[in-house]
């Protein structure tokens, strides 16, 4: 192998010796004409690796027996490196209803959410992350929960079609939950998949398992099921249907364990 390697270098140097004899020849005997020519240099190309983001807004209007309106905003921004990928997000989503024979509207939605997350590539599909999520519903009395889960992934699958990986750590959750404030140690377990159903459509899917690390039926699932497909040729406006799930197994006194939400939004790329 290494006599055939040097076999191999030898007869590269040879050739660029003589082309650059060739050069040197033809430069001598046609020096007026190579004064007077433009030489052509590459282009070297700029690397393009900057941040990535979206916005998206929505609003739902009904008016009639029920007047209600309901709006939605969502941002997202990502950076890639070649072992590095940076991830921030905010959402939120607020609604006010009024009944027949009321003059005050009450509110039926008052989410916020946000989070970022941070992506070191380890080879052989694996990856180690560090999660921060926040999260605010004033219907479901959530003044506050604040979630740290740092962890390990893995990409069972990644291609340019599609893409499955999961993630697994422990957690930490500080909430104010019906005025009152605890914290707890958690597990995180989470699944995602990313599908391009076509260069002007994608869908996806996640789901992420927070149990108490002492008291496992205490525990959170979040879930999301979403498509979009763009609406013009430059691919930077979409339209997005998204429909998540967010189950609290012991929620505050007085309120359902579950909320369920279809959102339908215009997305802006830049």
């Amino acid at each position: 192998m290494t006599t055939s390697r040097l076999l191999v270098a030898a007869i590269l140097l040879a050739g660029a010796v003589a082309a650059q004899a060739q050069t040197n020849t033809s430069t001598t005997s046609t020096n007026q004409t190579t004064t007077n020519a433009v030489v052509a240099r590459p282009k070297v190309a700029t690397p393009t690796n900057g941040w990535k983001s979206t916005i998206s807004l929505g609003v739902t209007i009904a008016r009639g027996n029920t007047d209600t309106t309901l709006a939605s905003a969502t941002f997202s921004t990502e950076k890639k490196w070649p072992q590095n990928d940076l991830m921030f997000g905010a959402d939120g989503l607020y609604g006010e209803t009024k009944d027949p024979g009321q003059q005050k509207y009450t509110e039926s939605a008052e989410i916020l959410h946000g989070f970022s997350q941070y992506n070191r590539t380890l080879g052989d599909g694996f990856y180690a992350y560090g999660r921060i999520d926040g999260f605010h519903d004033g219907i479901a009395d959530i003044k506050y929960r604040l979630t740290l889960a740092p962890g390990l992934g893995y990409y069972f699958i990644t291609n340019k079609t599609m893409d499955f990986c999961a993630e697994i750590g422990p957690g930490y959750i500080k909430e104010q939950l019906d005025g009152e404030t605890e914290s707890f140690a958690t597990l995180r377990i989470a699944e995602k998949f990313h599908y391009a159903i076509s260069p002007h459509a994608k869908a996806w899917e996640t789901v992420e398992y927070l149990p108490q690390v002492n008291q496992f039926d205490n525990y959170i699932v979040t879930a999301e099921v979403g498509i979009e497909a763009t609406l013009n040729k430059a691919n930077n406006l979409s339209l997005r249907s998204v429909l998540q799930d967010n189950y609290v197994n012991i929620p505050a006194p007085g309120r359902l364990k579950n909320d369920l939400k279809l959102i339908t939004s215009i997305v802006y790329k830049f």
